[in-house]
């Protein structure tokens, strides 16, 4: 946590270090939902008035006109993670593109560039023209989805965050998120979904 106290430390008030939880401390936890329903355990006003309170002051101001696309691979595959996380990203990705002009260019933020490079940059060179990747880093690689005014996600609560804040803090946003997020007890939809968003079916 020590560099996100840093960058946002508005965090600190609502964070505990691990020297300060004792063993008799009460701790509560939802295993299958997590405290993360949009509309359930948060509302969209208090999404905007925390946003306001913890990002604005560090994220506010930057605009990226481009089509920000960002792609989740790490542990999500190869991993025993694949099972619960693994989707077809392609299919998705070709599918959530055909929601936007293609009159700018990509700005591609992944934990893994060379796999986007191999298995999506002819797809965005030829639609696109200029297509960037950012360099991995993830305070910025954050600050950069929190840019966007259009946005393609992940099934990723990295992905869902960037996208709370690019809608919070910019106008006429436009984000496409696949509606799968895993394979969970209680189904596969990705239940952090902002109702606004586009979130398309299936790829899984």
């Amino acid at each position: 946590m020590a560099p996100w106290l840093e960058e946002f430390p508005t965090l600190r008030e609502l964070t505990v270090a691990p020297v300060d939880v004792r063993f008799s401390d009460r701790r509560e936890w939802d295993p299958a939902w997590l405290y993360q329903r949009f509309g359930v355990d948060f509302d969209r006003l208090e999404l905007g008035a925390f946003i306001q309170d913890v990002f604005a002051e560090r994220a506010a101001g930057a605009v990226d006109e481009r089509l920000v696309v960002n792609i989740r691979r790490g542990d999500f595959y190869a991993t025993e993670f694949e099972a619960k996380h693994g989707f077809d990203v392609v299919a998705y990705t070709s599918a959530a593109l055909a929601h936007f002009s293609d009159d700018t260019g990509v700005f591609v933020v992944s934990d893994d560039a060379e796999w986007c490079r191999s298995h999506l940059g002819d797809k965005l060179r030829s639609r696109f023209g200029d297509v960037e990747y950012a360099v991995p880093d993830p305070l910025q690689n954050l600050l950069a989805l929190a840019s966007a005014r259009r946005l393609i996600g992940a099934n990723s609560t990295f992905s869902y965050w960037g996208a709370y804040i690019a809608d919070a803090l910019h106008s006429d946003v436009q984000i496409v998120m696949p509606r799968f997020h895993a394979r969970m007890s209680h189904g596969t939809d990705a239940h952090q979904l902002d109702p606004n968003w586009t979130a398309l079916e299936g790829f899984h």
